[in-house]
């Protein structure tokens, strides 16, 4: 008897998901379909990332339809499903795609198992209100269950939609895959320290975009008033912001401290956590934080905005969660950590720091059927 067939309705395909939806071939017979291939992130990079997926995969791009502000509208859903016949049905947010799924449902058109999977942190699913609440509640009342990213989350639906079956999947990758390309790394990484004069120093990174939500300003002004002797700082990414945080740090005094590295994807990209000492994610707000996952799988201790949605991996022996939004604390916790980097052997070994594993949490997927 051959594997059930499966749809996965999904915007566009991140990089952290890939080793997740790779996993879930092996539970199905497999489709994604993406209904926003032509979001940002996924352009520039789309053949590189699509390689990544197993071959068995079947990926289907429906680009015709219409937007209404940021929400994309998409044709031929109900022909897919009728030609592929799938025996469940995973859709990702309560989007127009989402809705239109559940109505299929409602009105008895299609006859398929419906999973629901969701970014939503606690205080997005406790906040959400008007047009996007009555979404949320039409989409789960017509669906079997929802995958959210972390354990407070999962008991905030278990209360609030108690017939759902809820589980636990975040935004995790195979550990495997990632360390894979270690063996590329020594080339890089020497070319990096020469680059950017980080031979003989310590150092603190953080990877992502540069916008307003994500913290910088707040980074660097905690790490002017910290103890930085013989650390440097380094900011993988590139945005809005950049002008801006470079003007910040002539008026801290610490451009010398400061290495803007610009965007790096891929090897290029993880080499720099097999430098790092540790890694910071200073936040204001974040759905979930897939970078914390990556530090920690190459062994890199973080100090975590408490504002974000990956808290569950944080625990005292990897990392610390701290407000970013209290600059003495900020302040303080980066001091503890220079001093935790120099006196904790388990924070120099470069070994996986993930208090879980992959497959524990990619297993939920073949227990909707």
């Amino acid at each position: 008897m051959g594997k059930p067939k499966a749809i996965i309705f999904f915007q566009y395909l991140p990089p952290w998901r890939i080793d997740v939806f790779n996993s879930m071939a092996k539970f199905y017979n497999l489709s994604i379909a993406f209904t926003n291939a032509n979001s940002e992130g996924f352009t520039y990079n789309r053949e590189e990332l699509l390689k990544r997926l197993d071959g068995s995969i079947d990926t289907i791009f429906l680009d015709n339809g219409f937007e209404v502000g940021h929400y994309k509208f998409r044709f031929g859903v109900y022909k897919l499903i009728k030609r592929i016949k799938p025996a469940i049905i995973f859709s990702h947010e309560y989007n127009p795609t989402s809705i239109l799924l559940a109505l299929y449902r409602k009105l008895g058109l299609c006859s398929f198992k419906y999973v629901i999977t969701t970014s939503d942190n606690l205080s997005i699913a406790e906040n959400v209100g008007g047009a996007k609440a009555k979404a949320r509640k039409f989409v789960l009342d017509n669906s079997n269950g929802v995958v959210v990213y972390s354990e407070d989350v999962k008991k905030w639906y278990q209360e609030s939609f108690k017939d759902l079956e809820v589980k636990i999947c975040p935004n995790i990758q195979n550990p495997k895959t990632l360390l894979n390309f270690k063996n590329q790394f020594p080339l890089i990484v020497e070319s990096y320290k020469k680059d950017y004069a980080l031979i003989n120093c310590n150092v603190l990174l953080y990877t992502g975009r540069l916008v307003d939500v994500k913290g910088l300003d707040l980074l660097l002004d905690a790490f002017a008033k910290s103890d930085n002797d013989n650390w440097k700082l380094v900011i993988v990414g590139e945005g809005k912001e950049l002008a801006s945080l470079k003007q910040q740090c002539n008026r801290l005094h610490i451009t010398e401290k400061v290495q803007f590295v610009g965007f790096c994807s891929g090897v290029n990209l993880y080499a720099w956590y097999d430098i790092a000492d540790f890694y910071v994610l200073p936040s204001r707000f974040e759905p979930f934080g897939a970078v914390i996952n990556e530090a920690l799988v190459f062994g890199v201790p973080v100090m975590a905005s408490k504002y974000i949605g990956a808290v569950d991996f944080v625990k005292p022996d990897n990392g610390v969660l701290f407000d970013p939004l209290n600059e003495t604390e900020f302040v303080t916790e980066l001091n503890s950590f220079y001093k935790r980097v120099s006196n904790e052997s388990s924070f120099k070994s470069k070994e996986d720091l993930m208090p879980v594993s992959f497959e524990s949490y990619v297993s939920v997927f073949n227990e909707f059927l």
